[in-house]
């Protein structure tokens, strides 16, 4: 008997026991290998994020450098006049006595240009012969009315006219800049005058006069209206005329009125001059001035001005004879007005007429005069003649005038540091203050002589002025010059001359090291500024300087404490052993820096970036027919002639420059084929994308929802805002269709927004968070007998480029919104661009090689170019700030006009890390993927900044050159705004964020 258990069984219980235990030990085992698997993957994921911050704070360390030393040049090269503090008073009797109007009115029509109002026989222009009024009254009624030329001085903007035509001095370069927060103006000038003297100054129209007069204007008459839509056309202009005539006609609690239309200039900015509206607009402006000339009475001045012209495109600015030939017509209902001819008189061909042209500033006297109040006490304008010789007027008037306006002048120079030592200025003064003695001890033989020598005085002084005022802040620029130039030589150690195993280490040295010497040179700076207390150095510049020697000396440290000056320069001379392309990129860099010797290489950028562009090109297409395979040579030869192809038809869209006529011929423009082929556009890129994916089966996951579906919609959808446009301006189609134009503008603020929303937004955010564009392909699914499965990842080889192009796409669009139907145009093709390069860079093995840069950067520019921008302040298309609202919104009137002129840099500076991204499959080694991403980043930096230095040193170099404010400050300021833009995007969006995100996420999901 037994019981229950027999050996057997003991024996089988104890073998399963056995099993049970071996089983959880291998469990146990497991889990445990698990754990130290998902430690390690947890230490190098953190080890990654790690490093790839601490590349990143380097890059921002070098970045904050570069902004230091373009803000040092910038306020040291840019001129900034002292003005004089004084104001002007009659306690002295320095004041005209003579008789003066009870009233004035003073229309300003922004953008009227001088042939605007004088007749053009036989003229196909619609913008001739319209505007009558002006022309008539001068021939019919000469001692009643006065039309002269008004030649404003360049920088022609509103801003800075307004200045000079109410203080009497000329505003410098960037004199109106310090006006655009808006502050009142400190100067003295007629509108202070007036109120100080107790007249009520009344105002509509343009806000610029309440930015900058708004003290001085009477509250209860005072109606601005916003003025920087320049896509509206009608609205400033109506709220003119819905107030004007009741202010003339019902109200006598006014003394001076101004009004200030708008819708001359915005037609120009918006249409151009030769738009059927530019007529429209200058009839209307013709009937309001024929009812303003009806509703005053005869004790009434009335004044109306140009601020400015407008060139053939519509645009201002510069300096060129359109641009700067406005207008002046003064009429009064008694006789008031005389004839002077004088040698600057000349004939205009067409009419055989002499037209006189007088300064902007000339207006100032002659309105104080004519008012009654002191001429402003910075003014260095003359009186006009034509004012004081009229029928009510004596020969003594002119001699009053011109001797009262002289007197103010040499009170001016005296109170000035610089002026007041001029003796031959001087000694001509105590001439003019001898015959106006002679004059009023009643001796009228020397009144010709006075006037002979008053408007000799005054020519004088205003020359002496313009040599004399404007002091350049030779240490401010030769600073900034040092400081960008010590970010080169920063740039170039760090990213070719230090090895880059050493690199992670060195990245925490250089930042911890700058930090804390940033933190010592910043006391140090600041104790020596309150110490010695410089007078060009201020305290915030004076620390800025600190923050600059602090990097400088923090990222310069680390790389000397660990390579000797003696190994550097070896190391120089090894890698002079480059090969061919290296050796183009050089020289390409070198010919483009050279350019900015000379102004008229500038003026020809946009043709030498192509010339460089097709020189690359027709160096792959040679350089391919070296490669060891017949595919491998047919595919980079069809890539090389595709880039050879689309960068000459590219370069056909055109925007002239004024310098470059008349050997250019302006292509750009909004036209019917531009929008037609903007739709067919909205396939072919799209299609064109997809075709460069499917070269590595890349065309899954997220790319078909991103390209074939995002893309083409949103191309498609901007084509259509386009063609409503054209609808709008079309005198032919908006009469057809009859379409309302509230209609129009709310469809097209919903499609802009719309598309904006999406791109910028949504597009965004799906593709932080979004799938890779990868696909997991199981081969013998179907047969499950055969083995274990076989997958294949579709898009595995170039899972990095794929998904990162994504992000180009986005912006791409966003930026195919605000540029103009052949803007957009331009942009597809640099995007088709792009992607050729990165193909021919993965052929040719040039990925990481210079020349692959500096093609990148010259397609910026070519596209820059070709999508209607020039180097010029009157190439900016400030209109798209207005695509998505009605008045000034901040971000979004201020991302309308960066995108428009900066897009092609934002596209191709985003590319950068396509160049190592493209075409290779996940690695196991992350950190040296990122530090090849850098090198080309620093490579990018360092040729912009050789390109930056090259304007600093030519624009302060040429200075005084006469070309300087037209040709070589513009430039330098378009390189200051890219070094900037350039690390913003490179290495804030595309290094940090996008990198980032990119190899963070593959790593987390193929990283071993």
């Amino acid at each position: 008997m037994s019981n229950g258990y027999d050996a057997r069984s003991i024996s089988n219980s104890h073998s399963q026991l056995e099993e049970s235990s071996d089983v959880g030990s291998n469990l146990l085992r497991q889990r445990r290998l698990l754990k130290q698997a998902y430690e390690k993957f947890q230490f190098k994921s953190r080890k990654l994020g790690y490093l790839h911050n601490v590349y990143s704070r380097v890059l921002l360390l070098l970045g904050i450098l570069q902004v230091i030393g373009i803000i040092f040049f910038t306020k040291g090269f840019l001129l900034s006049r002292t003005v004089l503090p004084n104001i002007a008073s009659c306690e002295n009797d320095d004041c005209w006595k003579a008789s003066h109007f009870n009233k004035t009115v003073l229309l300003v029509i922004d953008a009227l240009r001088f042939d605007f109002v004088i007749p053009v026989e036989e003229s196909p222009m619609v913008y001739h012969n319209k505007l009558t009024t002006l022309y008539d009254l001068s021939i019919h009624e000469p001692e009643n009315s006065l039309l002269l030329k008004f030649i404003a001085d360049p920088p022609t903007t509103t801003l800075q006219r307004l200045k000079g035509l109410t203080t009497g001095s000329l505003p410098t370069f960037v004199d109106a800049g310090s006006n655009f927060d808006g502050d009142t103006i400190d100067e003295d000038n007629w509108v202070s005058q007036l109120n100080s003297h107790n007249r009520n100054v009344a105002f509509v129209g343009d806000d610029t006069w309440t930015a900058m007069f708004n003290p001085f204007i009477y509250q209860n008459l005072s109606y601005p209206y916003e003025s920087l839509n320049v896509w509206d056309l009608h609205t400033v202009d109506n709220g003119v005329i819905e107030h004007l005539f009741p202010i003339i006609n019902e109200s006598n609690d006014w003394d001076f009125l101004i009004g200030h239309f708008l819708g001359v200039d915005h037609c120009g900015h918006r249409h151009g001059p030769r738009h059927f509206a530019m007529a429209e607009k200058l009839i209307q402006m013709d009937q309001v001035i024929n009812q303003v000339i009806d509703s005053i009475d005869d004790e009434t001045l009335l004044i109306i001005i140009g601020d400015h012209g407008m060139d053939e495109t519509g645009n201002h600015g510069g300096e060129s004879t359109d641009e700067v030939e406005s207008t002046l017509f003064m009429y009064s209902k008694k006789p008031s007005f005389g004839r002077f001819q004088a040698p600057n008189a000349y004939e205009i061909q067409n009419k055989g007429s002499n037209y006189r042209w007088v300064n902007q500033i000339d207006l100032v006297p002659s309105i104080s005069m004519l008012t009654g109040i002191p001429i402003p006490f910075n003014n260095l304008g003359q009186p006009i003649e034509e004012c004081f010789t009229g029928p009510c007027h004596t020969p003594l008037d002119l001699a009053s005038a011109n001797y009262h306006a002289s007197n103010q002048i040499n009170n001016y120079r005296q109170n000035s540091e610089t002026l007041k030592d001029d003796s031959q200025v001087n000694e001509l003064f105590q001439e003019i203050q001898s015959l106006w003695d002679s004059i009023s001890q009643e001796d009228n033989s020397n009144i010709s002589a006075l006037n002979e020598k008053c408007v000799e005085y005054q020519k004088i002084s205003l020359e002496r002025c313009k040599d004399l005022w404007a002091r350049f802040d030779m240490l401010g620029i030769c600073i900034g010059i040092g400081i960008i130039a010590a970010s080169l030589v920063i740039t170039v150690v760090y990213s070719k001359l230090v090895p880059s195993v050493v690199i992670p280490q060195l990245n925490e040295q250089m930042f911890t090291s700058s930090l804390a010497l940033i933190f010592v040179y910043l006391v140090v700076m600041a104790s020596i500024h309150l110490i010695l207390k410089p007078e060009h150095l201020s305290l915030t510049m004076a620390l800025a300087l600190g923050v600059a020697i602090g990097i400088i000396n923090g990222t310069l440290a680390p790389i000397m404490d660990r390579y000797s000056l003696q190994w550097l320069i070896g190391k120089l001379i090894e890698l002079l052993h480059w090969d061919f392309w290296t050796y183009l990129g050089l020289l390409l860099i070198t010919l483009h820096s050279l350019i900015f010797t000379s102004n008229s290489f500038i003026i020809w950028e946009d043709k030498i970036c192509s010339f460089f562009l097709l020189t690359f090109g027709v160096c792959a297409l040679f350089a391919s027919f070296r490669l060891n395979t017949a595919l491998k040579r047919l595919i980079t030869s069809y890539h090389a002639l595709s880039f050879i192809i689309s960068t000459r038809l590219v370069s056909v869209i055109t925007l002239c420059r004024e310098e470059q006529q008349p050997k250019c011929n302006t292509t750009f423009g909004k036209s019917l084929w531009a929008i037609l082929l903007l739709f067919l556009a909205s396939y072919f890129l799209p299609a064109t994308i997809k075709g460069f994916y499917n070269i590595s089966s890349s065309y899954q996951g997220a790319a078909p929802l991103w390209i074939d579906k995002g893309m083409r919609y949103s191309i498609f959808v901007i084509g259509l805002y386009w063609a409503l446009d054209y609808i709008e301006n079309n005198d032919y189609m908006n009469k057809s269709l009859d379409i309302p134009f509230p209609i129009l503008a709310s469809i097209k603020f919903t499609i802009s927004r719309l598309i904006f929303g999406i791109t910028m937004v949504a597009a965004n955010i799906g593709w932080l968070m979004g799938p890779l564009c990868v696909k997991i392909n199981v081969m013998n699914e179907e047969n499950k007998e055969q083995g274990p499965k076989e997958v294949k990842i579709l898009g595995y080889g170039n899972v990095y480029g794929s998904s990162y192009f994504l992000l180009i796409a986005n912006f791409t669009c966003a930026i195919l919104l605000f540029n103009k139907p052949l803007g957009a145009l331009s942009i597809c093709v640099l995007v088709h661009q792009i992607l050729t390069l990165l193909e021919l860079a993965n052929l040719l093995r040039i990925r990481t090689n210079l020349i692959s840069v500096v093609v990148l950067i010259l397609l910026s520019y070519l596209h820059f170019f070709t999508t209607g921008h020039q180097a010029t302040l009157q190439a900016i298309h400030w209109e798209t700030g207005f695509m998505m609202t009605e008045k000034i919104t901040f971000p979004l009137t201020h991302i309308g006009i960066i995108f428009n002129t900066l897009g092609p840099f934002i596209i191709v500076y985003l590319s950068v890390p396509l160049l190592v991204l493209w075409k290779i499959p996940p690695t196991n080694k992350p950190i040296s993927l990122i530090g090849k991403v850098a090198e080309n980043c620093t490579a990018l930096s360092a040729y912009q900044t050789c390109l930056t230095l090259s304007t600093l040193i030519m624009t302060a170099n040429f200075r005084r050159h006469l070309m300087v404010w037209k040709i070589f400050a513009p430039r330098f300021m378009l390189n200051g705004i890219l070094t900037i833009l350039l690390n913003v995007t490179v290495f804030g969006v595309g290094f940090y964020i996008a990198l980032g995100r990119i190899v963070r996420k593959i790593n987390n999901i193929f990283g071993k």
